[in-house]
């Protein structure tokens, strides 16, 4: 875990990668400030960073970034020779990226508090209702993570496993569209469940409680299924 900070930390792609999402999430703030019928708070930019549909796709190359970068570069069978079991090296990097995304969506909050609170001051913030909302968008992302690392280890391939990932779910969001009564797809149609995500309380998951439900299936039955693959695949 320790290797893989310090080598986010010196990634120029990260850095490129912040400066897009960080700026693009201050232009956004202040662009939806000035074309606003009403006065934005920093509050309810935070809200509706979190009610974006494409902010959910484009976390995908950051969780690539953290989960392929020893395939692409080649790493992976040195860093295992130094004697770090596969099952310790694979939990490793599920934590990593569960840290990194609670970092990358601090900080994309961060940026969209301060853009709106220029425009209405920082609005009544619910705290518990921000905590909340923030445990189930890094839980849904997870699903993200869950189907991108499923594909790696299975393909070898960082290409097929971000475009399969986001294929993925944006084919399970259009069947959902066109079989709306199906029950399956309420369960597991992440990007519909951001957008719902201003519905989550402290006390209630609103209109997410079936995906977030499906989303803890993929995450430990997908993770389950992650590690015996890792265990098994060849090097």
């Amino acid at each position: 875990m320790r290797a893989d900070f310090y080598r986010i930390r010196h990634s120029r792609s990260l850095l490129f990668w912040q400066l897009a999402i960080l700026g693009f999430t201050a232009f956004a703030t202040f662009s939806w400030g000035h074309d606003s019928k009403t006065t934005i708070t920093g509050w309810a930019a935070i809200t509706h960073i979190n009610n974006s549909e494409g902010l959910f796709l484009w976390l995908l190359p950051l969780i690539m970034l953290v989960i392929g970068t020893d395939f692409s570069q080649h790493l992976l069978k040195d860093t295992l020779t130094m004697g770090v079991s596969r099952l310790r090296y694979f939990l490793s990097k599920m934590a990593t990226m569960t840290i990194i995304l609670l970092l990358q969506l601090w900080a994309l909050h961060i940026v969209a508090f301060l853009a709106g609170s220029y425009f209405g001051g920082p609005g009544t913030i619910n705290w518990g209702d921000w905590f909340s909302q923030m445990l189930v968008y890094v839980l849904l992302t997870l699903t993200e993570m869950t189907i991108i690392t499923g594909i790696l280890y299975w393909s070898g391939s960082t290409t097929a496993a971000l475009t399969g990932g986001v294929l993925a779910l944006v084919l399970v969001s259009i069947m959902h569209f066109q079989f709306i009564h199906t029950p399956f797809f309420a369960y597991a149609d992440w990007i519909l469940a951001v957008s719902d995500l201003p519905t989550v309380h402290l006390t209630t998951l609103g209109a997410v409680s079936k995906p977030v439900i499906g989303a803890l299936v993929m995450v430990i039955g997908g993770g389950i299924l992650n590690a015996w693959r890792f265990e098994k695949m060849s090097l």
